[in-house]
Formats: C-alpha cells, structure tokens, sequence
C-alpha cells in the first residue's frame, strides 16, 4: 500500500483538502480528508500544496503526436497512450472518423489490438472507440467526406456490426437523428450497449428530443457541424442544453467554441458538460507539420488549429491539459473544468471506476501545479514520469485579450 498526500483534491467536482489516498493493487483503497487525518502518519509521497485530481479522460480524440488512431500502428499507439499519459490524460476514447464502411472493422481491430497490447502499460488506457460517421448529415458534413457517408439503415448496420472486433470496442457512436432509420438505428445501437451521440446533424430541436426518447445520451461537439440555437428553433444546442437526458460534449481549445461559449455550456448543461479536444493527428506536434487525416492533408495553423488546405477546420492541435489551462486562463471556474473530463466524463458511460477519488477506483492520478500543468502522473497506481507540454500556441488568447498561454 502506498499513502499520497495533497493540500487539495477534486472531490466530487469540488475542492477540498488537505486529504490523503491509499492505494493498494492499482486501486484506490481510501481516501481521507480534512480532520480526519489528525495524527495519521506521514504519506509516503507528499504532494505539498498540490493539487490531485483523477486522471484525465478525453472521449473525442483522433489522434496526437504524428498517431491517427484510424491507421496507427502499434508503434504509433504506444507513443501516443504514453505521451497522453505524461501529460495526465490517462484514459481516451479513440474516434474514428467518417469512412468506407468495409474499413472500419480493420480500424476496430487496431484499437482493440492497442488496448490489450497496451494494458497494464504506462500509458493512457484505451476505454473503447467512438464511431464519428459515416450516419451523418451532409448538411453539416464539417470535414468529413460526403461520399463516404451512408444512412443508419439495418442493412448498413448489419455490415458495421458484423466484424467481431467492431462488436467488442465500439462504446459510442455519433449520428445525425434527422436521417432515415436514424431513430431505429439508435435503439438498436442502445441495445447493444452503445452509447448514441447526436452530431454532425441538421436536425430540429423536436427531432433531438425524439432521439433521446430513442436513447441519445451523448452530443458530440456542441455548437461545432450542427444545427445552430436560435431563438425560435433551438437547434441541436438548445435541445441538448435543455434537455437533461443528454451529456454535452464540448471542445475546450478556445478556438472551436468562445471560451464565453463553453462557459454557457458548463452553466446550462451544469454536471453534464464534458471537456474534450477532438484532437487529430497534429495535435503536440509544431505548427504547418503537414500529415494525413480522414483520407486528406491537415497541418496545424500559426494558432495551433488543425486545418485542411483549404482552411476548413479539422479539428483541435492540443492535448487535454492545454485546453484546461486555456479554459482556466478565460476565467472559468478550475473545479468545473477538471470535473467536465474526469467524474463527468466516466459518468456518460457509466464507469464508476474511473475519473473519481473513491474507494474501489482506478488509481489514476494526477498532481497539477498552481499553473495547472501535470508534475506527477499514476495511471493504476503506477508513476509514470510527468512532461510538460509544448503545444501551447503563441496565436492563442482569450476572448478577453488575456496573454496568451505558453508551456
């Protein structure tokens, strides 16, 4: 058993201290805060005036440090799951964007291979894939390819579910709810354990609801390739911010969504807002590094934004962390932030063993400085040595013309 000790912990998204954990075969053995640790013995690591918090999640993200999670090989995945976790992103989410249907399987099979190769490793775990498309809008196609997408009908399913390895990993799948089938597609999907996302969809706020009637719990990237809010017709983000059926994800770059924004999101969606990056490829790596993304170039631009060439946004350049120091930096509350990609974020898919300080919980920790970035990481009770990040942007500030944060 090993004791840690901390001046301050996120304790069901807030913070409290001083407190300290025990941890004992990877997991979290107890947890003490405040009073109670008068006259406890000295931990056998001292955190000081730290702050610890669980690991990080990140549920949308494609890729980082030169890794698509579509085609990476089994080099490129563990120097990705290991950077994140340096970085205290300690559990992901791979996605999978928009692709020929006959060739998701073999991408399922390279997740599913990463995961187990990966298990036990000092290194981000793999919690399952999240299928972005192909059953999305054209409408709102962002920089998914419109000849790739289908309709979620049986006859399409049939073909995505028949690879075992599909059937294994996929945790969450983003549709438009407007298409044909799209609302059999969901139950079907809710059956098999999937989680339903609505995104990348033009529909109506009445036909958002009637997704979450049909079991839509999740929204991927609020805001980003959907119908807008408006004062009339809610749109995609009226209906999911109303609606307390549905998590929120949200894009925390600063760049996707005003961090004015994201702060309306955490206010309306409060306890279900999940901080996210929808990193790709690029993400940690220096800016106009040009690689392949969803079967197109992509390079990051002088802001650390992923771009097609022709300036299409891509997706976010950044890892977790920069996007809570960004999001701290705007003005938004740092408990709010930190409990949107940990204890919220296992929550949407029903892992009480993750992203929580509690009895019976994974071990993965991490320990932030006061300019919240990550000096000390544990992934399942194991250390594994902490990096600073690189990929803050001097393009970047906050909506207030705040300085722009560096590493």
């Amino acid at each position: 058993m090993v004791t840690i000790r901390a001046g301050r912990v996120l304790l069901d998204g807030a913070f409290t201290g001083p407190a300290q954990l025990a941890v004992e075969g990877g997991r979290i053995a107890s947890v003490t805060v405040g009073d109670a640790l008068a006259g406890a013995p000295a931990a056998d690591v001292d955190l000081g005036a730290a702050t610890l918090t669980p690991g990080l999640l990140d549920l949308q993200i494609n890729g980082s440090f030169g890794a698509d999670f579509a085609d990476a090989t089994p080099e490129q995945w563990t120097r990705v799951l290991g950077g994140l976790a340096a970085r205290g992103v300690t559990a992901v989410q791979p996605t999978i964007i928009t692709a020929p249907l006959a060739q998701l399987g073999g991408a399922f099979a390279r997740v599913r291979q990463a995961r187990d190769e990966n298990a036990g490793a000092p290194a981000a775990r793999v919690l399952g894939a999240h299928l972005e498309g192909p059953f999305i809008s054209p409408a709102r196609k962002g920089t998914h390819r419109p000849d790739w997408m289908v309709e979620p009908s049986p006859e399409h399913l049939d073909v995505l579910l028949a690879h075992p390895a599909t059937r294994e990993v996929l945790t969450t799948l983003t549709l438009a709810p407007e298409l044909p089938h799209a609302l059999d597609a969901t139950r079907r999907l809710v059956a098999e354990g999937v989680v339903a996302a609505v995104g990348h969809s033009d529909a109506t706020a009445a036909q958002v609801h009637a997704a979450a009637d049909a079991g839509a719990t999740m929204t991927t990237h609020v805001f980003n390739a959907q119908r807008p809010l408006g004062h009339r017709e809610p749109g995609v983000p009226g209906a999911v911010l109303t609606d307390e059926r549905f998590y929120v994800g949200t894009i925390v770059d600063g760049q996707h969504l005003d961090p004015s924004v994201v702060r309306l999101v955490y206010t309306a969606a409060a306890g279900r807002a999940i901080a996210v990056t929808d990193a790709i490829v690029t993400a940690g790596l220096p800016n106009h590094t040009w690689l392949q993304f969803g079967g197109r170039p992509v390079a990051n631009d002088d802001t650390g934004l992923g771009r097609r060439e022709d300036g299409t946004i891509t997706g976010a350049g950044i890892v977790l962390d920069e996007g809570v120091r960004r999001m701290v930096a705007s003005g938004l509350d740092a408990a709010t932030v930190l409990a949107s990609c940990t204890e919220v974020a296992a929550r949407s898919l029903g892992r009480a063993d993750l992203g929580r300080l509690a009895v019976g919980a994974h071990a993965d920790l991490v320990a932030w400085d006061s300019s919240w970035h990550p000096i000390r990481v544990w992934v399942g009770g194991s250390e594994i040595a902490a990096s600073v990040g690189t990929d803050a942007v001097s393009g970047w500030t906050t909506s207030a013309g705040a300085s722009t944060i560096r590493a």
